[in-house]
């Protein structure tokens, strides 16, 4: 599979902040004998992402709909490779990415593959990002369709395959693309594997944005759970919330460092207090109707 050359898609909106970074590391892990194609999608950007993607030789398309999902088929739209790579624009490939996640492809069963990702700030958030991986590394053995550590950031798809099955969701909401990718997987029955000791690194603002981050994500959730047909997250995540503080201790005792007795609880609050809001919007929705 290594042998191959593939294709590289990326879909940006003023990413100019971490974009050079993120695009040199993908020149320099994956060899350039292997590398054909790279395919920068833009969702109308107002920086100098478009100006940064073709100076490293990406040919830029413009997003036709907006969105990730949108972003991501008319990427795909152009791949001409076998397989190809999707990287999004804050995100390190790790330095062995090459060497060990396209050799996940060689399973026939196997249609999708990544590593895990990292978040290089605060030092708390990675330290919790590290504690989570290794909780859910024997969860993800047993169960195939465990969607934690699938993401779209640092990922190799067999083409045909990907077209088969439609491409990847069409979803309203920007939020839960992968989610709803390896549901549509393990539906065609074929496998998304993960290769948790391949850690690429997460490119960050700091706290206040992971805080924004959550709150938007939460609120993203509860409309992804309806086009997913699934049930409401509102008591689960309400159940997580009031256990956060003690999660918190064990997490900070676990990793010695006593800022995650902070961070962890004010992170599943922002998150629960985005699904408040999003179940009060879709029930404000479900009146007026």
């Amino acid at each position: 599979m290594k042998e191959d050359k593939v294709d590289v898609v990326m879909w940006t909106k003023n990413g100019e902040s971490f974009l050079p970074t993120v695009l040199k590391q993908i020149d320099k892990v994956i060899p350039s004998e292997n590398l054909s194609n790279k395919i920068m999608v833009d969702d109308k950007s107002t920086d100098e992402t478009v100006i940064i993607g073709k100076s490293y030789n990406w040919k830029v398309y413009m997003n036709p709909k907006g969105g990730i999902s949108s972003g991501a088929n008319e990427a795909l739209r152009h791949v001409r490779s076998k397989m190809f790579v999707s990287v999004e624009q804050d995100l390190v490939l790790a330095e062995n990415w090459w060497e060990k996640i396209p050799l996940l492809l060689e399973d026939e069963k196997v249609m999708v593959a990544s590593g895990i990702r990292i978040p290089d700030k605060p030092s708390a958030l990675k330290l919790i990002g590290e504690y989570t991986n290794q909780r859910y590394l024997q969860q993800t053995k047993v169960n195939a369709s465990f969607p934690y550590g699938k993401t779209l950031d640092n990922t190799i798809y067999k083409t045909k395959a990907l077209r088969q099955i439609g491409g990847f969701p069409r979803l309203r909401i920007n939020a839960g693309v992968d989610t709803a990718l390896v549901k549509h997987v393990n539906c065609n029955g074929r496998l998304w594997k993960v290769d948790f000791g391949v850690k690429s690194t997460h490119l960050r603002h700091g706290f206040v944005n992971e805080l924004r981050h959550g709150y938007w994500y939460g609120k993203e959730s509860v409309a992804l759970s309806e086009e997913l047909g699934e049930e409401p997250v509102l008591s689960s995540m309400l159940i997580r919330t009031l256990f956060s503080p003690l999660r918190g201790l064990q997490i900070a005792y676990d990793k010695m460092c006593w800022q995650i007795s902070l961070v962890y609880p004010l992170m599943r609050l922002s998150t629960f207090l985005g699904v408040l809001r999003g179940h009060s919007e879709q029930t404000s929705d479900t009146d007026f109707k």
